[in-house]
This record gives C-alpha cells, structure tokens and sequence, in this order.
C-alpha cells in the first residue's frame, strides 16, 4: 500500500512479514483508516460464533460507527494490528490503554485460519508495540466457552493471574518478557520455520515454468531423481516438453500446486507470483540469475510473502531432498547420492562448485538447498529444519552474507549442540573480491570472523575442500574425547610431515609418530591400528599407507573392519596411483571408513572436528544477569539520532549516562585552559591526579610524554604544565599556542594496574563485534587482540581474557600480583550487553581501562551512533 495511505503517526516499523504456526506466510502490519472495505469483508466472513466470542453477544455486522472506531487508532493508547494474505485480511488484534501502565487486549481471527497461530503472533507484536508505548501489563474478558482464546493466554509464557465475574473470565498479565515467554516464543519461532523449509522439501505436486528447453533439462533431472509426487511442465515459448503432463500457464493446471520452479525473466515473476498464490503454492523456485536488479528481486520477495508464498531466489540453484519417500529435485543439477549431509548455499554458482566437491569426495547429502542472493529463505530458517530433521546429522554452510545477525547466533550455537555445522570462511582477500560492495562477511577481519564462528560451535573451513572433507569425517566417525592422536605410517620422511601438520592443527602426538615398514601391508596396518584405538591415551588414529607401485585394497578393508566398531575416529590415507574412489550406494552413517588421497587434509579436518569435540565437552557457562537501565539508554540514543540523523560522535557527558545506564562508570575527567583552572579542579579531587594533552598526536605517543602522573600539590602541577607547554612546542607550536593545541584535562589517579582497551563495532554482517587486548601500540601491532560476539556468556568473557598471549600479566606473573581478573570479565560482560541492546551504537572504544587488585577504572570512551535498520532480536516473531 502506498505509504501516502499512511496516517499520520503511523509506525511502519511495526510492519513484518511473519511464519505462521504451519509453516506459511502472511504479513502483519498497523491497521490503516484505509482498510475499512478490508475490515468489512474479513468480518463478513467472521462465523457468528467467532463474532459472539469476541464481542458476548450477537454482532452480524460492524456499523460505521463500528468500522471507523476500529480502524482510526492513534498508535499509542490505542493499537490495531492486522494479519493479511494476499488481498484479504485473517486476523486482527488490538488494545486499548485503560490506565497508564495497564491496557485491554482482544483479537478476532477468521474461522478458516483458526488454528494457524495468528492470535499467538498478534499477542506477541502487540506486547511489542505495548512496551514501547510504556504499557507493561494486558488484561482481557474472556467468556469460559472460548477455551481456545484462554489458552493463547496461558500458552504464552507470562504469569497470568485469572478470575470471574459475571460469568466472565477476568485475565490480566505482566507483559515485560521473561525467560519463559521469550523461550516460548523462541520455540514457536522454531517450529513455524522448520515446518515451512520441511513443506518446500516434501511437496506432492510441482510445476516446471521456462523455455520449453530448460524446462525439459529440469523434468529430466526430476523424473531421474526419482520424484514420488506429480510433475507438470509450463512452456513459455511454446516448445515441446515431453515425459510429464503439460499446461499452458500455472493459472490452468487442474487443482492445487505445492511448489512452482520457474525460470523467466524477473520482470516477469510478478503475475507468477500471483499465479502460484492462487493454486495454494507454498514455495517458488526462482532460478533465474539475479544479475544487477536487486530492487527488482526484494519487490518479488515482499510480493511472494504478501501472498503467503516463500520465494528460492531469485539466482538460485534449487532444491534437492534425497528421501526415498520424496525424491525431489528442484534443479538443474544431477541428483546426488543420499547420505546424512544437509548442504546450503546462495548462489547458483557456489552451488554447483559445492555440489561437484561433494560427488567428487563421496559424500552424501540429505537435502541441499541453494537459496539465491535476496532470498527470503535464509540460513536461519534451514538451520531450524535441520535441527528437527532426523535424517540430517551433519550441516554445512557456504554463506554470501548473515541476514539476521543476532538470530544467527543464537540459532547456530543451539544446533551446533546438538549437530557438527560446517561453514566455509573464505580468507579477507577472497571475502572482499567476491562479496564486493553489498559486504557480505567482507567487513570484518579474518580473525574476528574465525573467532566469532569458533564461540559459537561452529568447525571453520576456509576451503571448500576441507569443508567437505570435515563433513566426511563427523557423517562417518564418532568425535574424538581429546587432542591426543596416533599417527601411523610406513614413510619416515612422511611421518615428519604429518607430526608437523597435526602440531599446526592443534593435535597432540602420542608420542610421536609409529613408523612401520616400507613394505609393510594389511596385517601390520591392521595390528598397529587395533592396538591405538584400544590404547587409553590415544583419541584418534591416522594410518597413511604409502603404495608407489600398485594398489593395496588390502589395508582399506582391514582398516574398514576396525572402523566399523571403533570408539574413536580412524581416518585412513593411501598414497597410490588409484583412480578416484567409486561413489557408495549406501547412506552415510557411523562406522565407516573416511579415506584421503592427501594425508594433510586428513589431519587439518581431524584437527577441527577435534576443537569441536572440544567445544561441545566444554560446560557453555551462562549470560549474567545484569542491573541494567535499557530504557533510559534507548532514550539518550532516540534523543540523539532525532537530532543527528546521519549519527555523530557522543559528547563525554552523553558517553558517560550512557555508559552508566549500564553499570560502567566513567572515571571524570575535566578540560582545562590555564593553569589556574587546572589547580582548582585538583584541588575539587582531593588530588592525586594526572594531567595529561587528550589532543589524538599527542595521546597516542607511545613515550607518553604527556602524561603526568601522581600529582599532589599545586607546585607538582605547575611543574607539569610548564613541562607539557615545552613537549608541545617541539611539535612547532609557540607557547601561546601549545595548551590549546595539548587540550590538556586533569583526572583522578586511577590505582596501578595494567591498561587494556575494549571495543564493541557494529559489523554488517555479524552485528556487534567485541574485542579485547592491552592498550597500546604493541599490542596492536602484535595483533593481541581476542574477539566475540554478544550474548557474551562467562564461558565466553573468560575466554577472552585468558585468550590474549599477554594474560599471564593479569594473572601475576615473576611475583607481580596481577589484577581481579573478575572485574574485567564482568566490564565486558555489561559492553557486550549494550552493544546486543543498541545496534545503533556504530563504535564504542574504552581506553584506557586500567585492571587493578581492586578493580577496573574506564578512563576514556570514544562512542559514536549511527542509524542502522538492524535491530535487536525482537521479543516477536518475524522473518
């Protein structure tokens, strides 16, 4: 709707394309004056019980009185919130404030969508909205018949307190989130996205639309693949296609449709759309490249979500479910085996060259699905089906760019729990070239971006080989208990190499490397192994056979036969001039033998799925609960962006409220211009102070030569001043000029410690970025820097601090007392927390921070806002 239809005060980030209970899609959004033709129609569909529910009694029809009530809302004491499909209108819910704090709910579904979830999803937004409007409890009339509207009320996580009168069910609850209503949205969440990626990989009946010649490469990749439902072919062009049925538009095929796999022009994809819609798809395909029409590409998505429909594409490879009861093959590639690997990219491109590796590595897939570059379906959702999917046992990930960065992490750290996800992190260099401007996973720098994966659970890959040979490995060997592995061979010179790898992949030898004999065969492959695996100090075992003058199938099966009962991984390597090895007909599965060609990628893809063996016997800690004041934080950062649009730089005063709404104080620190003011102010400190230039030359020297410290008297200070007045005028300032140019400050002496710095950056692709090392120009130049992403648990905010090489200063060291590392941790545990609540925050820089015996003392913040469209993760469902 155009958005000159829009009232004044209208919140058009109220609106939000949503998954119901069954996996579809419809759009919510704030009620419109405009809609009353849509009110009307949707409530003349209303059945008279529904209406008497809503209302206690008899209401066949709404009044005009009854329509512009309902639809004229002023956003703020008074909120109406609909749920459309398509043209028509399915629900609408509202509240009405009836004291300042307190506000009555009510909502009103079509019978014909009873059932889908909408009243939980309205109740949800509307608390939403609520919380903004500063209304923290709902209350609500419910008639004892309406069993199903009572139980969206006890369904929802709050606490509810009930009672009668009047025959009337009296409900009212607090509406501020809590553990539990936020966990039962997170599971509705959950199970919507998982039923609507599980509809588009099961469908009955799908339709192939293009030039006739492409559609028939597309019928026969789906008839060969096996396909169980029915396959009908729309040509465009009005060539033949043979094999299937055929119509000559999607508006013409004879009942409904699942699933519509097109190829046409973009340009065209609107009247498809539509099409589709009408036959009651709920999934297209859309392997059309995407090229450069971006725009045109997000119109087709807001356009298949308006109409409930979730759009593969554009740019898309397709999709692929290898069940024997589906058989589907949404694509133009060959149908790969089946085995216990789901497999997910974008692009069409990456598809194919992922595909191509898993055919050539022999692994088998689950289900593949190449979802294009403006997909609406994104990593989030496939992630939520694989976590449910029993047929999926390992995941792996090639990803263009992170649409919901937040989501991700909480989605990806839940699944890697109970699943091995893989993703592919292509090296800085690569991820610039090919994600280009639009950024992608391009922004941030490698060693965030492997860290921030790696908190998470997640085995990183920077080759698509290893991403594939990491899956090979967890789809068919149980995880290693520990880091120790047995390396055999019957190469000394080899041996020396693979020690040198697997001390780079992070592996223990145990002890060192056993070398057999050159010629060495099955029998004493086989012994050797057998007794590894059953030694209790060895975690893994890599046998590499080194065969220059035939093929020794011999030690694979002997090595086979101990795999298939080993407790522990047993990775095979033959070195020969084999062929490549013949593709398996049986799905992967615990026990068999993983075999390489190359005994290096052997041990780096051994080497991380050890780190996740590791991270997942790891007790994950928890995210503290911090005395916090969200709300005014929010307030200082509203105030700001109304009068900065574009962001800006915050004044010291506003970085310390902000700072402080979360618990972190910012140790004052006073400008001064002559030294008269400088003396009174140390004496307003009791003093013990330093002076010292904030002017950024002069701040950054690392012989800090203007920095004054320990000052107690009016004599140290006037010593100091005339002192920085010379520093400065080396730099080619006259005198009069120099105190000016220093920007000198005065501030309370901080008690001795070590100095760190701690960043938050809000990174395109990975939302907030928090870093933490020494604070100075070795540390940087040294890269000593650690990095996570929010939620920070005190797993994760241990691990930073004893992640830098520089800990044992913290920590004491040749009898230095070293510092209440607690304090630290728990200085990063509140950044973390305002960096997840405030996407606005663009940068935020705490240097100095000077870690004592007693605590920790923020000397300095740099903080600069800007708008950004993210937010974060909502305490409501959307997509």
């Amino acid at each position: 709707m155009p958005e000159s239809l829009n009232p004044p005060g209208y919140p058009t980030e109220w609106e939000a394309d949503v998954l119901l209970a069954d996996g579809g899609v419809a759009r919510l959004r704030p009620i419109r004056p405009a809609d009353a033709d849509l009110l009307v129609r949707f409530y003349d569909r209303v059945s008279p019980e529904s209406k008497y529910l809503r209302f206690f009694a008899p209401y066949p029809r709404l009044s005009s009185r009854d329509v512009a009530r309902f639809t004229q809302v002023d956003y703020v004491d008074r909120v109406a919130l609909i749920i459309t499909l398509g043209e028509q209108m399915i629900g609408v819910g509202r509240y009405d404030r009836v004291e300042n704090d307190q506000a009555e709910v009510a909502f009103l579904v079509e019978d014909a969508h009873q059932g889908r979830g909408i009243a939980q999803l309205l109740l949800e937004h509307l608390a939403e909205a609520a919380r903004e409007r500063g209304i923290t409890k709902f209350v609500a009339e419910v008639l004892p018949e309406n069993r199903r509207m009572a139980q969206v009320f006890a369904d929802a996580g709050y606490r509810v307190q009930k009672g009668y009168e009047d025959g009337v069910l009296m409900v009212e609850f607090a509406i501020l989130p809590t553990d539990t209503s936020v966990g039962v949205m997170e599971r509705r969440e959950h199970r919507a996205e998982s039923r609507s990626i599980r509809r588009l990989l099961t469908p009955d009946r799908v339709v192939l639309l293009g030039p006739g010649s492409r559609v028939q490469e597309l019928v026969v990749a789906t008839v060969s693949g096996g396909f169980r439902g029915e396959v009908i072919a729309v040509s465009t062009d009005s060539c033949p296609v043979s094999g299937v049925p055929l119509a000559s538009s999607i508006a013409t095929v004879e009942g409904r449709i699942d699933l519509a796999v097109v190829s046409v022009p973009t340009d065209q994809l609107g009247g498809v759309v539509i099409d589709a819609a009408h036959k009651g798809a709920h999934g297209l395909v859309v392997l059309t490249g995407g090229g450069d029409g971006g725009h045109d590409n997000r119109t087709v998505v807001n356009l298949a979500r308006a109409y409930g429909v979730r759009a593969v594409g554009p740019d898309a490879l397709g999709l692929i479910n290898t069940d024997s009861e589906v058989g589907l093959n949404a694509s133009p590639a060959p149908m790969p085996r089946p085995g216990v690997v789901g497999m997910f990219c974008q692009s069409a491109a990456i598809g194919v060259s992922l595909l191509n590796y898993a055919v050539e590595r022999d692994l088998g897939l689950s289900s593949f699905l190449s979802t294009g570059d403006f997909a609406d379906v994104t990593a989030n959702d496939v992630m939520q089906f694989w976590e449910d999917d029993e047929a999926t046992s390992a995941c792996l990930l090639s990803l263009d760019s992170i649409g919901n960065p937040r989501k991700f992490t909480r989605i990806v750290r839940r699944l890697a729990r109970r699943k091995p996800v893989v993703v592919f992190s292509p090296g800085r260099a690569d991820r610039a070239d090919h994600y280009g401007v639009r950024g992608g996973l391009g922004h941030a720098e490698e060693a965030a971006v492997d860290a921030l994966f790696r908190q998470n659970g997640v085995i990183v890959s920077h080759r698509r080989q290893g991403m594939i040979d990491a899956a090979r490995v967890v789809s068919r060997q149980p995880l290693p208990k520990g880091p120790r592995v047995q390396l055999i061979t019957n190469s000394a010179t080899l041996a020396r190499q693979m020690a040198a790898t697997a001390e780079a992949a992070g592996l223990v030898l145990k002890p060192e490397p056993l070398i057999l004999a050159t010629n060495a065969g099955a029998d004493e492959f086989h012994t050797a192994a057998d007794e590894a695996l059953a030694d209790g100090t060895c975690d893994s075992v890599v046998c590499t056979a080194v065969s220059p003058y035939g093929r020794d199938d011999d030690v694979e099966e002997a090595l086979e036969e101990l795999a298939a009962y080993a407790e522990k991984p047993l990775i095979c390597v033959l070195l020969d001039f084999r062929g490549p090895i013949p593709a398996s007909d049986d799905r992967d599965g615990m026990g068999q033998l993983v075999t390489f060609s190359s005994p290096g990628d052997a041990i780096r893809a051994l080497g991380s799925i050890t780190e996740y063996a590791g991270w997942l016997a790891r007790d994950p800690g928890a995210v503290p609960l911090l005395d916090i004041d969200e709300q005014a934080a929010k307030r200082l950062v509203n105030r700001v962006l109304a009068q900065h649009p574009a962001g800006r730089a915050l004044t010291q005063d506003e970085a310390a409220r902000l700072l402080g709404a979360y618990g972190i104080e910012l140790v004052t620190k006073t400008e001064v211009h002559t030294l008269e003011e400088a003396v009174a102010t140390a004496e307003a400190l009791g003093w013990n102070v330093v002076l010292k230039a904030s002017a950024p030359g002069l701040r950054a020297r690392p012989d800090q030569a203007a920095v004054y410290r320990n000052l107690d008297d009016a004599d140290e200070l006037a010593y100091a001043w005339q002192d920085l007045t010379e520093v400065v005028s080396v730099l080619g300032f006259d005198r009069e000029q120099a105190i000016a140019a220093a920007s000198p400050v005065i501030q309370k002496m901080a008690p001795p410690g070590v100095a760190l710095v701690i960043r938050s950056r809000e990174d395109a692709a990975f939302g907030p970025i928090l870093s933490l090392g020494l604070d100075g120009l070795a540390s940087e130049l040294l890269g000593d820097v650690v990095h996570r992403v929010p939620p920070l648990t005190t797993v994760d905010a241990a691990g930073m601090v004893r992640g830098l090489r520089a800990a044992p200063l913290l920590f004491g060291r040749e009898n230095s007392p070293g510092v209440k590392v607690a304090a630290v941790e728990d200085l990063l545990h509140r950044v973390a927390q305002l960096a997840d609540d405030l996407p606005q925050l663009a940068a935020l820089t705490l240097s100095p921070c000077v870690a004592s015996l007693t605590g920790m003392a923020v000397l300095g913040a740099a903080v600069r806002l800007a708008p950004t469209d993210d937010q974060r993760d909502p305490m409501a469902r959307v997509l």
